[in-house]
């Protein structure tokens, strides 16, 4: 779980902040086991909450850090996505009914990110009616991304399991001596075999998580310990976009650009083919190879593609490199961005989604166009692709007259409705 948010920019504190050693957890007159409540009035903050965060790390240091969820509507589902205010990075949590699911962990599409999490079928996370004691598990398959090769890392097949624990009419957290009134304790196991795994969450109904505690050295954030200090209304931003469809599964693929930043080679060859030497990606001809030449556009890695045009030594002929095939979920619209430059203005460099070709059916295409000459741009292209649609190609291409040498890097494909 990705449940502790650091402030963008935050320095560590230099020394730990004291615990209020003397004060201890109460309950006051605490409901039985049995009793039927709705969890997700406490672990759901409302939409512009943000709570603000002492963490723990593991190391003994202390940062500050925010909490909320951003809820509205994304790729044609209600969700709850919980996160930093900026809305960069979050788990993927959809209202279903009467039930909330737990999709994955999405930690940012910058190519030095932590890799992100995401399942097959999600996790049953709770339903709207729940008794205390009551317990959810359900076994799915995890796959893990690599923000920096754009590729899955492993998967495995993993049995989740959370427990609602108990629930307290008054309870009050012992770092701050603060009593908040109808807390429930829940406990999730990321692995349900493995007691190590558990995290424990205290939640005051209507403020979601007062406070966090992690029995995983290994978690992604290396927080151990969280608490709320404070409460505030604050705009949210609108959530990035993952560089993968949180959702759509197709043959053990998820729908990404492989490889997009151009980083996973089969052995560093600068000039070599881009058929021969560059992961998930072909060229038409010998003159698509991998370089690192000019600049790195926006923090996108060492390597990129080149098409090399007649001035740059190719052959003046049209030329082209393309993706492996990409599973889509027929229906859905998809955004195609990427870093372009262009050696010539007398050429077309573009990226485009194979003319329209595609397995299941075709549409029609879109480009997203170079307009400068000798300087990097980001430019991106937006299609819905018909029902039926079941794979597709993106590409970079150079034609027009040819003459100069075209690069690309950074390339992503992003579901979007």
């Amino acid at each position: 779980m990705f449940m502790k948010f650091p402030s963008t920019g935050e320095t560590l504190a230099t020394a730990k902040v004291a615990f209020l050693a003397l004060i201890i957890s109460v309950s006051i007159a605490a409901p039985a086991a049995g009793q039927l409540i709705d969890p997700t009035d406490y672990w759901l903050m409302p939409h512009g909450l943000v709570a603000n965060f002492e963490n723990e790390l593991w190391s003994g240091q202390t940062v500050n850090g925010e909490h909320c969820f951003w809820r509205g509507t994304r790729w044609g589902r209600t969700v709850a996505l919980q996160g930093a205010p900026s809305m960069t990075r979050y788990d993927i949590f959809v209202e279903s009914g009467s039930k909330l699911d737990y999709w994955g962990t999405f930690r940012g599409t910058g190519i030095s990110d932590p890799e992100s999490h995401t399942f097959d079928s999600p996790f049953h996370w709770m339903n709207d009616l729940m008794f205390v004691g009551q317990i959810k598990a359900n076994t799915f398959k995890v796959r893990a991304l690599d923000s920096e090769l754009r590729r899955e890392l492993v998967n495995g097949t993993v049995t989740m399991r959370l427990e609602i624990n108990q629930r307290f009419r008054m309870w009050t957290l012992p770092e701050t001596g603060v009593a908040y009134f109808d807390v429930l304790k829940i406990t999730f196991f990321s692995d349900a075999s493995n007691p190590n795994s558990a995290e424990v969450y205290h939640l005051a109904k209507g403020l979601g998580t007062i406070r966090f505690e992690s029995f995983n050295s290994g978690e992604p954030s290396g927080v151990r310990l969280a608490w709320a200090t404070s409460f505030v209304n604050k705009t949210i931003s609108n959530p990035t976009y993952p560089w993968f469809d949180p959702f759509y599964t197709s043959g053990g693929r998820k729908t990404a650009v492989l490889n997009g930043f151009m980083e996973d080679l089969v052995s560093p060859v600068d000039g070599g083919s881009v058929t021969t030497y560059l992961k998930s990606w072909s060229g038409l001809s010998n003159d698509a190879v991998v370089t690192t030449d000019g600049t790195v556009p926006g923090n996108s890695g060492t390597w990129k593609i080149a098409l090399k045009g007649s001035a740059g030594g190719g052959d003046g002929n049209a030329d082209a490199a393309s993706s492996d095939w990409i599973p889509v979920e027929g229906g859905g619209t998809y955004r195609l961005s990427g870093w372009i430059r262009r050696g010539s203005g007398s050429d077309n460099v573009y990226l485009d989604f194979n003319d329209g070709i595609a397995i299941g059916t075709n549409f029609n295409d879109v480009q997203a166009m170079s307009t400068g000459i000798h300087t990097w741009q980001l430019k991106t292209a937006t299609v819905t692709v018909p029902s039926g649609t079941q794979e597709i190609k993106v590409r970079c291409v150079r034609d027009g007259s040819n003459q100069g040498n075209a690069l690309f890097d950074g390339i992503l494909l992003e579901r979007i409705d």
